[in-house]
């Protein structure tokens, strides 16, 4: 389909705006010197073309600067999100990288996006998808990128004998941290930018590149290439003087019988090169006909063009100052935590961009915050009987370490956290690392006559150490003592969401859609690495006091690639937690990533009603609930669940896979959608 973008009126830009305040201010000065010197016509229009053109070439630089500006704002902006770098430099496949640049670039409306890592090694280029494995460090471009300071230039495609603007920002948590890549947006220098800028200054503009021999070529104009690129080309004093011109070089060109004034500046690269350049020419016999006119009326047209001149710059400063001013302001107050702030811009230009930008990155604090907000309230409202019964002691969990112990040689057992299924979890200190742990042992009676179950725990620690994500909980070893075999996992200090349910009720609706989106996070990082977790339950999943949720126990965790003859998790045998399995995993059916969908829905049902869909008072009834009956509604437990998000979660909770969200990525924008 077309754009609908290209039916709609251009709209001005930042850069355009303090065009068109640069260029009224040039007509009140040209108005006066019209006036002193209406008796030279010929030679006060010569003189009138050249300020004119210092002030075109101003404006196209000011427009030039401003369009980089937004690519470099939104460039920051999006830099900064995790899960856009996570998908950038981390994908599990090159063709995903390319795919995450080339929506990104959709977004920015940019020519091509490219991205490296932090050795400035290609990752991805949407203009070149077979291109990879290329070096970039040595350009000034990404070069400054990799060191942390953004960077801006012109970027000469010679095989396509094209040239553009690029803009190069660090791929990095925070502006303190360091680099893990660059990413790169550029914007063409072609027919469109030129006639844009007539559209705007109503004088024509050629821009042109240089090849390696300093020969040029015209890659946009809104004149006949055919009549002034002779022309360019053979004025080879001006284009060799065009390097080292800091106030512009003047050239002259004849096109279609009318003589044309020129002013040339240069389009530099990062590293200070000129690798091409724009001229803006005007007529001499039109504006020696402007003059003539304006000898009749120079007394009251060049004052109040001034006056003129001046309110529209005042006005047109404030609507390119205020909506900025605004943005800042807001960024102090959600830096002192307050993210109660709306800032509304209407307008479609670079700073809408950003105040869109700006709003989706409070929006995810907000919801954070809103999530902390309640763990703090929880904490201090929950029961002590409560909280001491999800802890387990140590005649349930069979006793296999001691708090006070030195395990391995190396961890000092603190207390027990937890039992499972297949082992015993404890939070430990490790003495070399100096830092808190999780240790989850095996249970001794689960290896008793079968070796399954050992190849399952070291299946464990293969499919997690795949998975690094905030939401994910991370999994550091696996080791043997005296025959117990442990696993040591990243040690989370938070409250289970089991446990938050259970002492506080059903959540609020904001509350429950920011566990919700988290999760969906963490599944689509480990389905992308082609692992289905298989035991999705609020008893797997923490919430740290900083707002934070992690997904834990990939114990039962599989490759959803792996054949089925190995002997693990084969077709009919079922592993998990009946209330919140599927129906093919109660069926024993073989799994895909679309079964984890549904356990999501499960816990989201269960946040937002203390119970799960279905009981029963045996478990052959209960699966008999689960695989014939329809997911029942939310809203009949808690009025309070907005349609919207009961329509999710039924939806995820499908009986049959093809009617359910096909990937964690599609649930999780159905819930952004709805808060």
């Amino acid at each position: 389909m077309p754009d609908a973008s290209a039916t709609r009126p251009a709209r001005l830009g930042l850069g355009a705006r303090i065009f068109v305040a640069a260029t009224l201010s040039v007509v009140g000065v040209l108005g006066v010197t019209l006036g002193l010197t209406s008796l030279q016509a010929n030679r006060t229009a010569d003189e009138s073309i050249r300020r004119a053109l210092a002030g075109v070439r101003r404006g196209v630089q000011a427009f030039l600067t401003g369009r980089t500006a937004a690519f470099a704002g939104t460039s920051a902006v999006s830099a900064e999100v995790p899960q856009f770098r996570e998908r950038l430099l981390k994908a599990s496949a090159r063709s995903n990288a390319i795919d995450q640049a080339e929506e990104y670039r959709q977004l920015l409306g940019a020519a091509w996006v490219l991205v490296t890592n932090e050795r400035g090694i290609l990752v991805a280029r949407t203009d070149y998808p077979d291109q990879f494995d290329v070096d970039f460090s040595r350009g000034a471009l990404i070069a400054n990128a990799l060191s942390g300071e953004p960077a801006n230039g012109a970027w000469l495609d010679e095989e396509r004998r094209r040239l553009f603007i690029a803009v190069a920002v660090p791929l990095r948590a925070s502006p303190a941290a360091t680099p893990q890549g660059a990413l790169v947006a550029a914007y063409a220098i072609d027919d469109a930018l030129a006639q844009q800028i007539k559209q705007s200054t109503t004088t024509d503009v050629v821009f042109f590149a240089l090849d390696t021999l300093n020969h040029p070529y015209i890659v946009g104009s809104t004149l006949p290439r055919e009549t002034i690129e002779p022309a360019l080309a053979a004025d080879t004093a001006a284009i060799a003087a065009l390097p080292r011109d800091t106030a512009g070089t003047e050239l002259a060109a004849v096109v279609d019988g009318e003589r044309l004034i020129g002013l040339a500046s240069p389009i530099r690269s990062a590293g200070g090169d000129a690798f091409g350049g724009f001229i803006a020419f005007r007529s001499h016999e039109r504006e020696l006909g402007a003059f003539r006119v304006l000898q009749h009326t120079i007394g009251f047209a060049v004052a109040l063009g001034l006056l003129l001149a001046l309110a529209s710059a005042y006005v047109l400063a404030r609507q390119i100052a205020g909506p900025i001013r605004r943005l800042a302001l807001a960024t102090r107050r959600v830096q002192d935590g307050d993210y109660n702030v709306e800032i509304e811009v209407g307008s479609g230009d670079e700073i809408g961009m950003l105040s869109q930008a700006f709003h989706s990155l409070v929006r995810d604090l907000k919801d954070k915050a809103r999530l902390v907000d309640y763990m703090m309230s929880a904490s201090g409202a929950a029961p002590t009987e409560s909280v001491k019964a999800v802890r387990p002691s140590l005649a349930q969990a069979g006793d296999a370490l001691r708090p006070g112990t030195l395990f391995a040689n190396r961890y000092d057992v603190k207390e027990l956290l937890g039992t499972g299924g297949m082992g015993v979890v404890y939070r430990a200190f490790d003495r070399e690392l100096q830092e808190p742990v999780a240790i989850k042992t095996l249970r001794p009676e689960v290896l008793e006559g079968s070796g399954v179950a050992l190849e399952r725990f070291k299946q464990e620690i293969r499919l997690a150490r795949k998975l690094a994500h905030r939401n994910i909980v991370r999994t550091y070893d696996l080791g043997e003592v005296n025959g117990t075999y442990y696993l040591t996992m990243e040690y989370v200090e938070g409250t289970s969401l089991k446990q938050l349910i259970a002492t506080r009720g059903p959540l609020p609706v904001p509350v429950a859609l920011t566990i919700g989106k988290q999760l969906c996070r963490a599944l689509e990082v480990a389905h992308e690495q082609g692992v289905i977790h298989r035991d999705i339950k609020p008893q797997n999943i923490a919430v740290e006091p900083n707002g934070v949720l992690k997904v834990m126990d990939f114990g039962i965790a599989r490759l959803a690639s792996r054949p089925k003859d190995q002997g693990l998790t084969q077709e009919g045998m079922s592993i998990g937690t009946p209330d919140y399995m599927s129906p093919e995993q109660l069926s024993g059916m073989e799994l895909d990533a679309r079964s984890d969908i549904y356990s999501a829905g499960v816990v989201l049902f269960e946040c937002l009603t203390r119970r799960v869909p279905f009981e029963a008072a045996t478990m052959y009834a209960l699966i008999a609930k689960q695989l014939e009956e329809a997911p029942p509604d939310p809203r009949k437990l808690n009025p309070q669940v907005p349609e919207g998000l009961a329509t999710v979660i039924q939806k995820a909770m499908a009986k049959e896979a093809v009617d359910r969200y096909q990937s964690a990525a599609e649930m999780h924008d159905a819930l952004a959608a709805i808060g």
